[in-house]
């Protein structure tokens, strides 16, 4: 019989039997250069076959086989050292099989934990005692809540008027105001998919800044105190950091697209715990919060959000919420050299500044509001892959993460 016969008879590829051959597990006789598969030989290719469905390797293969064309299997001692290879390799079937029966006991468990109907779903809307911290941004003056659906803790819908003629509502427990997106360029991204598909390097990137983060505002701590996370479209750092939200932590979350302040929303409601979140969809940079009010800020990505379409620092707006001597904690994206990657950015977003992506500006803005406590450069990037978010990244160019601390200063001016 022929190789080809062979292979066609055991359904094993042509290449494995040559494989086996190179490596001395089958010795075929050749005739007229061609391996000929005497009886001998298929009975050999048999038992390798069978060897290797009980999870054999081929080096214990290769010495059964040896034992075979050695002896036949005829001495006791030979078949004593068979039967213990065979007592040995069920020894560690066993073990396998006990360590995958427990790993898809694992798979399961998680498995009924993503399902929809497992979790306990607690439905928030804007917590009744974070209405303190909102007020009219024309005026200053107090929002009051009409035809309010709601319960002992939460506003679902409502009506929300200051005097000044002012106007704004909540429903689905997000407060809407009328400030909305106007940019061509930018769209709700409610599942994701401007960077579901970064590299695995640039997300560990990321993973080393939320290491860095998490440990500032540990640090700071969250108890009892008011932060705020903004342009989450973008990135939202806290979503997945929850464990941060200790009691009486109070947060307010805004976005310029209430689709996308709904997806997180319901996210965050299934795990359960009812948190203290105030969602606020605002496109513009003067939102309904009283001023002075916030302890943190969080910015992740926020600040080279906000100049994708704007020329000015985004730090600066929210020094006005921020109390003196509250924390500003987050992460600075930039370019080392950058130009290419900045060129196909400017295409892309127009409305683009030309200070994006950059350290120094970063650095010099950061310093008229803030006083820098502490940085941290989390390396950099070289490719982040064929993503829609930072698609204009030209591979080559490196693209650095900076996480930061800094506090308000009290000299600070606020933005009006």
């Amino acid at each position: 019989m022929k190789i080809g016969q062979a292979a066609k008879k055991f359904a094993v590829p042509v290449t494995s039997i040559y494989y086996y051959i190179k490596h001395g597990l089958l010795v075929p006789p050749v005739s007229r250069g061609q391996y000929v598969f005497d009886e001998k030989t298929l009975s050999d290719l048999e038992w390798l076959l069978t060897l290797k469905q009980m999870e054999f390797p081929l080096e214990v293969i290769h010495r059964v086989l040896s034992l075979r064309r050695i002896s036949g299997l005829m001495p006791q001692e030979d078949r004593d050292e068979l039967r213990k290879m065979f007592a040995k390799q069920d020894r560690a079937l066993e073990e396998k099989i006990e360590t995958l029966t427990h790993a898809q006991q694992l798979l399961r468990s998680s498995l009924s934990l993503l399902g929809a109907g497992d979790c306990e779903i607690v439905d928030t809307g804007v917590p009744l005692k974070m209405l303190r911290l909102l007020a009219c941004p024309v005026c200053g003056g107090e929002l009051r809540a009409q035809n309010a659906s709601m319960d002992s803790r939460y506003i679902f819908e409502a009506e929300m008027n200051c005097r000044c003629g002012y106007s704004a509502r909540i429903q689905n427990g997000i407060l809407l105001t009328q400030n909305r997106n106007t940019s061509f360029y930018d769209k709700p991204d409610t599942i994701r998919e401007l960077y579901r598909d970064l590299p695995s390097a640039t997300l560990s990137l990321f993973e080393r800044s939320y290491h860095w983060l998490g440990e500032c505002l540990t640090k700071a701590g969250t108890s009892g105190k008011v932060m705020w996370e903004s342009y989450v479209n973008a990135w939202f750092f806290l979503h997945n950091h929850t464990e941060l939200l200790l009691d009486g932590t109070e947060l307010i979350v805004t976005d310029k697209f209430p689709e996308t302040l709904l997806a997180y929303k319901e996210v965050i409601d299934r795990c359960g715990r009812g948190l203290d979140i105030l969602y606020i969809a605002d496109a513009g940079t003067a939102p309904p919060i009283k001023k002075k009010c916030v302890d943190i800020t969080v910015d992740f990505f926020a600040t080279n959000e906000h100049n994708f379409y704007h020329d000015d620092f985004w730090p600066d707006y929210m020094s006005a919420y921020l109390k003196d001597g509250g924390l500003a904690a987050g992460v600075y994206f930039y370019f080392d050299g950058g130009e290419r990657s900045m060129k196909n950015l400017l295409r892309s977003y127009p409305e683009a500044s030309r200070n994006n992506f950059s350290s120094r500006f970063f650095r010099k803005e950061l310093r008229s509001n803030y006083k820098l406590l502490s940085q941290f450069d989390c390396g950099f990037s070289t490719d982040s892959g064929a993503n829609l978010g930072l698609g204009f990244h030209e591979k080559g160019d490196k693209l650095h993460l900076l996480a930061y601390e800094a506090v308000k200063e009290k000299r600070n001016l606020s933005i009006s």
